[in-house]
């Protein structure tokens, strides 16, 4: 006896929820064991990720090899890292057409939630646009504000032969600040977005929950110079040059659900 369509459809919409869900407590298992870890010691040691990373002679090598490791290398590199300095995130004046901006790069979320993680980004989150990555704006207010950057395609003929650059949309703001990790007992990069969701909209609801957490990568003055996309700010202050982010939602596991991606610091055309 073959079972209705709509059983079938239920059954296989009930699979898919248990293999979500169980990628999820696994994450969240993750993240709380080695968060755990950093808590419980007084003076927590590099991890073996923290010292291969200090051996990073470029951004271009640091990218490539943070897109190669796995969620838990990831986080526990998060975890030896520090917030930036808000003076030095290179933060732009929206009206300035020669800025800084932030390339984005999404990094593992584990072999099931990664293709979750690029959905939710560049499908909702960006309305069908590619995420790009960020951009700071400097403020005279107490809590300055940053937008994230998605591309707006061009004809592909007119890319390729006056080597024109996609527009980019700023879209989706957010609050920063310096303030206390989710993840550990000290302090992060926060991007906070509830401030500037609507309260009528229903997707609202979705991304008034969401949350970034970010630190510096420490590079040596030479990696962060050898590549063409960064450019080192003088006296040696480089250290926004890489962040390493934590994305997560407040209502879907918060931090302990956190998805890996990376922001490299370069200066906008």
């Amino acid at each position: 006896m073959m079972l209705p369509i709509t059983s079938l459809a239920t059954a296989a919409a009930g699979a898919v929820v248990v293999v979500l869900s169980g990628a999820s407590m696994s994450n969240m298992y993750e993240m709380f064991s080695l968060a755990n870890n950093s808590f419980a010691l007084p003076t927590p040691m590099p991890s073996d990720v923290a010292t291969r990373a200090a051996n990073w002679k470029s951004i271009d090598e640091a990218v490539h090899d943070l897109q190669t490791m796995s969620r838990r290398d990831l986080i526990s590199l998060y975890l030896d890292c520090e917030h930036p300095d808000i003076t030095e995130l290179a933060a732009t004046n929206e009206q300035t057409k020669d800025n800084w901006v932030y390339d984005g790069y999404l990094l593992s979320n584990g072999p099931i939630l990664t293709t979750i993680t690029n959905f939710i980004t560049n499908k909702l989150f960006g309305r069908g646009l590619q995420w790009m990555g960020k951009a700071y704006f400097s403020s005279n207010s107490s809590v300055p504000i940053g937008k994230n950057r998605f591309r707006l395609e061009q004809n592909g003929e007119q890319e390729t032969t006056k080597g024109i650059l996609p527009d980019v949309l700023l879209d989706r703001t957010f609050d920063y600040y310096i303030g206390q990790s989710a993840l550990c007992s000290s302090s992060s990069l926060i991007n906070r977005y509830s401030p500037h969701c609507s309260k009528w909209s229903p997707m609202s609801l979705i991304w008034r929950g969401m949350v970034d957490e970010l630190r510096v990568i420490p590079l040596s003055v030479d990696a962060a110079c050898s590549s063409d996309q960064t450019q080192t700010q003088k006296g040696g202050k480089n250290k926004a040059m890489l962040l390493l982010g934590m994305g997560y939602f407040t209502w879907s596991g918060g931090a302990w659900n956190s998805a890996p991606f990376c922001l490299v610091a370069k200066q906008g055309k």
